[in-house]
């Protein structure tokens, strides 16, 4: 298992060479997400949106916190945008709904309804995908039960 080395010193050294470290899964989880609820990949020129009802909250499933990213199909680089934003999660000045649910929007342009911190910039002309990560996971996160909420996909 990643992140789990014992005395594999040649395995912790090619893992470090590839990044900082890897964490175990009782550290974090990540779930990815490549298409929408209707099966289409996403692509960086449409504007989604991704709500959670108020019992159902990322921070429900991550004792310490939780965050979202979107990075290019390709390398699999977070997508650059000129507010330098990479990432949503319980620290960007989150907006929830009045009934408590919280809706995150992934879209080119900051949609005329979304919240400044509840939007995360896609841009690229190209196809993405988002990378949610769970820290200290908990709950149907930690015992493989949770799924999230599609991604809906908004007309232009």
């Amino acid at each position: 298992m990643c992140g789990t080395y014992g005395d594999d010193w040649l395995a912790r050294s090619c893992i470090d060479y590839g990044g900082i470290w890897a964490n175990v899964l009782d550290e974090v989880l990540y779930y990815k997400g490549r298409i929408d609820s209707t099966d289409a990949h996403l692509h960086s020129d449409n504007t989604y949106t991704l709500t959670f009802p108020k019992d159902d909250l990322p921070a429900k499933y991550a004792t310490y916190f939780w965050s979202v990213i979107a990075v290019d199909a390709k390398h699999m680089r977070v997508l650059p945008n000129p507010l330098n934003r990479f990432l949503l999660n319980n620290q960007s000045k989150l907006e929830y709904g009045k009934d408590g649910s919280l809706t995150l929007y992934f879209a080119p342009e900051k949609p005329n309804d979304a919240p400044e911190g509840n939007w995360l910039p896609t841009l690229g002309r190209q196809n993405y995908s988002l990378t949610f990560r769970f820290y200290g996971p908990r709950g149907g996160v930690a015992d493989g039960s949770y799924y999230p909420a599609p991604l809906v996909k908004r007309p232009r």
